[in-house]
């Protein structure tokens, strides 16, 4: 038993790095080396920062991603992946063209569904029965510890060794993690009589559910890529605003970085908190209380103005928001099965990805034309409200789970569940 469990949590560790470098890398040190493309290369900021667009990808390629998950597994996925990250970092020294970084964007955002989530869920159903919710909050909360580490190493790695050797060390660390990847994941536990980390999912238990075919033609998947495609709204459409609302009603910069940073902190516990919901109660039910908790946040957040009540929104919109990305992957998983989980949730991804791409743009058309960020966060609200009862009758088809599995007592609490997904 204490060798499944230690080698469970080994698995664990690899891709809770796998985010911490990923997420850490493309997205939030992007905004430290802006200032310096733009000095050095000449580059307008609207063209450097135009080459965001190109996350489109990522949603493009889900659903090939997810298929080479079910059809090859997870580990030469996510080593594949880590090598397109690498190349797309170690080439940025020579870039001299605009569209060499558009290029190279491409690249790096192509690699990212093959690192984070597709392949991760389908290795924490595998690996972690009743600790399933916790073990996916866990690793993706290496997605906040990337945001928090890399912030600040992005900027004192461009102090010392300037923003050329910068990118070349990010792509070497995703380098030395495709060895890593190699040797330590496996796709499931072996049959062991009486192991309690990872009985119930053994090899062949992997097969139960729909295949992407037959999901297509439930109620079920439009329900959840509708409530799902509502509630990613929350990334780029409220996350984004934040600090700049807050300034629009008068609150300091220093002070709304300081919320925001708050609110990163208990999107870490959100991922763990309601992660271990779901090992309680069906994972859709927990995607409507993550909801619950961001629409709270925003009515608080829009009532407060200046005033200190805006400390409260970071907390309470926090921990909704964190979960969410936790949550996604269980959802599917409660919903489907475990059968085709890369090639439909690959699917879930490519349809929700507009939310990404038509968001942005509304809310600052709201804000050009009423001068406040209200209206729009209200909207979303509204959103997120019809979100939560889509998701809420989004029931499992026939042939697919509908609960989490059940959850014992001491240490068998930790992972021991007979439940096939």
């Amino acid at each position: 038993m204490q060798a499944r469990l230690h080698y469970g949590w080994a698995i664990g560790g690899v891709l809770f790095w796998g985010f911490v470098l990923t997420v850490g890398v493309t997205q939030y040190a992007f905004g430290v080396f802006v200032t310096e493309l733009e000095a050095d290369l000449g580059w307008s900021r609207a063209a450097i920062n135009g080459s965001l667009s190109t996350f489109a990808v990522a949603g493009l390629v889900a659903p090939a991603v997810g298929w080479a998950v079910d059809r090859a597994g997870t580990r030469p996925v996510i080593a594949a992946s880590l090598v397109a990250l690498a190349v797309s970092q170690l080439l940025r020294p020579w870039m001299s063209e605009v569209w060499h970084l558009y290029a190279l964007s491409l690249l790096q955002f192509a690699g990212l569904p093959g690192v984070v989530m597709i392949p991760v869920g389908r290795l924490v159903a595998a690996w972690f029965a009743g600790a399933r919710g916790r073990a996916m909050g866990l690793t993706a909360m290496g997605a906040n510890v990337g945001g928090i580490f890399f912030s600040s190493l992005s900027a004192a790695l461009i102090v010392a060794i300037g923003w050329r050797a910068s990118y070349f060390l990010f792509g070497l660390l995703f380098l030395a993690l495709v060895p890593v990847v190699l040797l330590v994941i496996r796709e499931a536990p072996p049959q062991v009589p009486g192991a309690r980390f990872g009985a119930g999912h053994l090899p062949h238990a992997l097969l139960r559910g729909l295949t992407g075919q037959q999901a297509l033609r439930t109620r079920a998947f439009y329900l959840v890529v509708v409530g799902l495609f509502l509630a990613q709204l929350t990334y780029l459409s409220v996350l984004t605003q934040v600090v700049p609302h807050l300034e629009s009603v008068g609150v300091g910069r220093g002070e709304a970085a300081a919320a925001l940073s708050l609110l990163a902190l208990f999107g870490a516990a959100g991922k763990v908190s309601f992660g271990w919901l779901t090992e309680r109660v069906p994972s859709r039910y927990v995607v409507v209380l993550s909801l619950a908790f961001q629409v709270a946040g925003i009515a608080i957040l829009v009532a407060a103005g200046s005033s200190r009540a805006f400390w409260a929104f970071a907390p309470i919109f926090g921990l909704g928001f964190g979960a969410l990305g936790a949550l996604m992957p269980l959802l599917v998983q409660d919903t489907f099965g475990l059968r085709a989980f890369g090639m439909i949730f690959g699917l879930v991804n490519l349809f929700t990805l507009g939310a990404h791409l038509v968001g942005p743009p509304l809310v600052g058309a709201s804000f050009d034309a009423t001068g406040s960020y209200v209206p729009a966060f209200v909207t979303v609200a509204a959103l997120f409200v019809l979100g939560a009862a889509v998701i809420w009758r989004a029931r499992p088809p026939a042939g697919a789970p509908d609960s989490p599995p059940p959850v014992g007592t001491g240490a068998a609490a930790l992972g021991a569940s007979d439940r096939p997904l």
